[in-house]
């Protein structure tokens, strides 16, 4: 193995990193686990992680539809808030008017609590899988939009400056400057957004639908069944960490310069 090359040196850090969250998420388990042995709170107030994965295990057979469903929300979601948030984020960057126009009611929106805004949208659109992708939308779009925005604003001028000697267009300046040096921004940006949208996607379920993880927890929560409300939460949990992984290993491969940078 050649340990000049970039890739011989990142795998053992990969390797490293995805060892370090194993054992974060053991830890997490563990710690779980002895908080129900060494606290004197009943089974029907904190779960342990047995009892929860024994609930989840009993209602293994009818989970599949609530979690393909949660999926389809939160994916499409964040699919549209990336299209939106990169052409908002260009926009703004490319006229001094559109961003004075965009940005204050962009910041402006995040004011308005999602609880308020979520039944909102059900209203108007009512509650099949495209009210709840425009729940996931509205969440995962600031974070996308201003981390572009940013990462455009904060190109250095003088490549800029080189290409415009050569006469390059918009086309070029994108694609050889605008395009790489905001990537890590973009790849931060979406990154927050992953960890959002499954979020947003229980949410618009929890207030109203048939099928979604945000139903069952509401069917767990009125029967008094804390042991499912537990494994819906982890469910949650595992889907939000394993898109937000996704959309990690997707940046790294799309910025391996960052990752070479940090060794």
């Amino acid at each position: 193995m050649d340990r000049r090359n970039p890739r011989c040196r990142l795998a053992p850090l990969a390797r490293r990193t995805r060892f370090r969250w194993v054992i974060s998420l053991l830890l997490f388990v563990l710690l779980w686990q002895l908080a129900t042995w060494l606290l004197p709170v009943p089974t029907y107030i904190l779960p342990s992680p047995y009892v929860t994965m024994r609930a989840v295990a009993a209602d293994l057979w009818f989970l599949g539809p609530h979690v393909s469903m949660t999926l389809l929300a939160a994916t499409s979601g964040f699919t549209l808030a990336i299209a939106l948030g990169l052409l908002f984020g260009a926009v703004m960057n490319a006229s001094v008017l559109a961003r004075d126009l965009i940005y204050p009611p962009l910041v402006l929106s995040q004011a308005i609590p999602l609880i308020a805004i979520a039944p909102l949208i059900l209203i108007w659109f009512g509650f099949g899988v495209f009210s709840k992708m425009l729940v996931v939308a509205f969440v995962c779009f600031f974070p996308i939009a201003i981390n572009a925005y940013e990462g455009f604003r904060t190109v250095d001028p003088a490549y800029l400056e080189l290409l415009e000697t050569y006469g390059a267009s918009a086309r070029d300046r994108y694609r050889h400057v605008y395009i790489p040096a905001t990537l890590p921004s973009i790849v931060a940006g979406t990154k927050i957004a992953a960890s959002y949208s499954v979020l947003g996607a229980v949410i618009g379920e929890w207030l109203g639908g048939s099928k979604g993880m945000g139903v069952y927890m509401t069917r767990a929560l009125s029967s008094v069944r804390v042991d499912r409300l537990f494994g819906g939460i982890v469910i949650v949990m595992l889907l939000s960490y394993g898109l937000f992984k996704l959309v990690d290993r997707i940046g790294r491969w799309l910025t391996p310069w960052v990752e070479r940078r940090g060794l």
